[in-house]
């Protein structure tokens, strides 16, 4: 039995009941560019982490063949940047999944309760590709900002979505993934993303990536800025350790 197989679960038939529509997301929130006070040490220097943090997000998951709509370094109120990604299938899962157990915790009594757990949206494993991505962008933030400033103290949010996604598909029909299974899964791929951003044509494009970002005029990268920004070919290996011969 391989390291997966003891999350999945059976299918299940889908009722044929569609679920609540969901309300039309909000617009989005003020950003602020440039940063204040971005003249101060203590400022730039949390702006030069945010950068490799979103950098990393961006290189992992073009990488693993998820396309990138943009990167950007403004600061909202509850966040100094993000990545948007085009939707993969898996991503469309997970946050139907999210908005169900919103809308099912808001109404405990509600008949909303019951489809959450029924909709379980196990058919995931039929585009696990795509599920093994995610789950490597998601971190790779984290993995990037902690290999350059050796820690990241504000990855929660990345965390919460990993949580999230990989409830959506290993949980049982509640959700419900032990904290030790998350634990492990989490420094499985957060050692797969390392793996990936050592390599050096990809670290290579995450400074780049993060320094266009610093030194755009807007804050913000395009995929296709991002993409220019690739190394043209991979590296050569490190050269071997000649080791002394003994006289």
């Amino acid at each position: 039995m391989g390291f997966f197989d003891k999350f999945r679960q059976p299918k299940r038939p889908r009722p044929h009941n569609p679920p609540t529509p969901l309300q039309p997301s909000s617009p989005p929130p003020e950003e602020i560019w440039p940063w204040p006070d971005i003249d101060r040490p203590v400022v730039q220097l949390v702006q030069r982490r945010v950068a490799f943090h979103e950098a990393g997000h961006a290189v992992v998951a073009r990488c693993l063949g998820i396309e990138v709509m943009d990167l950007s370094i403004r600061r909202r109120a509850k966040s100094l940047g993000r990545v948007t990604p085009v939707a993969t299938p898996a991503w469309q899962q997970a946050e139907k999944y999210g908005d169900l157990r919103r809308l099912a915790d808001e109404s405990p009594e509600s008949r909303l309760r019951t489809p959450v757990d029924v909709l379980h949206p196990r058919n995931l494993f039929d585009c696990e590709e795509s599920l093994q991505a995610e789950l490597h962008a998601t971190l790779a933030g984290a993995v990037a900002e902690e290999m350059q400033f050796r820690s990241c103290p504000g990855s929660r949010g990345d965390w919460r979505r990993f949580h999230l996604q990989v409830s959506c598909c290993y949980g049982h029909l509640n959700g419900f993934v032990a904290g030790s299974s998350i634990a492990l899964l989490r420094h499985r791929y957060q050692n797969s993303c390392k793996q990936i951003l050592t390599k050096p044509e990809n670290w290579t494009w995450v400074k780049a990536v993060a320094k266009a970002a610093v030194r755009s005029e807007h804050g913000i990268l395009t995929g296709d800025e991002i993409d220019s920004l690739r190394p043209r070919r991979p590296f050569p290996p490190d050269p071997p350790v000649l080791l002394p011969i003994a006289g």
